[in-house]
């Protein structure tokens, strides 16, 4: 299930670290929802959330200390492939609609409309995809108690990547883990880049890539994300279909 969140900002300045302030949004909205007995299955420590997100942000100048807007407009797409999840987030944040929420610089944004988006089959074992959100690919030192991130042309990238997908396959509960045989992930016109997120900044690839594998794992991955910290608004990606190459 993919929808997309049409919302209004009161001026024009969005903060650079504006991820962790559309997960509070989400956490505010089941709070809310039906007296927050949803809240516990995705934001309980620990929980694994089976949900992506992307911001899009039109006709935006980035600056070191904020985002300058001048439509006052974002937008948010966010994807799952289950169902249950959707209805609830949908549900949740149609709550939300015609109401501030409150974000830096004095700013607020404004749940304005919600649509329901058509989701790409994927018929085919070999795709082009484009990232809507940055991938992230992170690794825990625990000798270092610290996290490294990797960019497509750091060394290391592809174990990392690979490590990660079997942490997400082994907790999706419906997919074997001998579905990753034969997976590649390979740049196509990508690039490295640097993005702030919860006061720190880390390293990212966004661009387009080629992915080979299994059907059924490339349209759960089309639909819940790739990567590390997906539910957080990376590894969301689109398929770049043949009339658009």
């Amino acid at each position: 299930m993919r929808f997309k969140i049409e919302l209004e900002l009161k001026n024009e300045h969005l903060p650079l670290d504006y991820r962790p302030a559309v997960i509070s949004l989400f956490k505010h909205s089941l709070t809310l929802y039906e007296d927050g007995k949803y809240f516990s299955n995705y934001y309980e420590l620990g929980k694994v959330k089976p949900f992506t997100f992307a911001v899009v942000i039109p006709n935006s100048t980035f600056t070191k200390e904020f985002i300058l807007v001048p439509r006052k407009k974002i937008y948010i797409s966010f994807s799952t492939n289950d169902m249950g999840t959707g209805i609830v987030f949908f549900n949740a944040l149609m709550m939300q609609k015609n109401k501030s929420y409150p974000l830096a610089y004095g700013n607020v944004m404004i749940v304005k409309n919600i649509l329901i988006e058509k989701e790409y089959i994927i018929t085919t074992n070999t795709i082009e995809v484009i990232f809507r959100s940055p991938l992230c690919v992170r690794e825990h030192n625990k000798e270092m108690n610290r996290d490294i991130y990797y960019s497509h042309e750091k060394e290391g990238f592809n174990e990392v990547l690979n490590k990660i997908l079997e942490v997400q396959i082994a907790s999706s509960n419906t997919l074997p883990t001998f579905i990753l045989e034969g997976f590649s992930m390979i740049p196509v016109d990508c690039k490295k880049t640097v993005v702030k997120h919860h006061s720190q900044f880390i390293e990212v690839t966004i661009g387009a890539f080629k992915l080979t594998g299994n059907i059924a794992l490339l349209n759960y991955l089309y639909s819940n994300g790739i990567g590390s910290r997906k539910s957080s608004g990376f590894g969301m990606f689109e398929v770049m279909r043949k009339e658009n190459l």
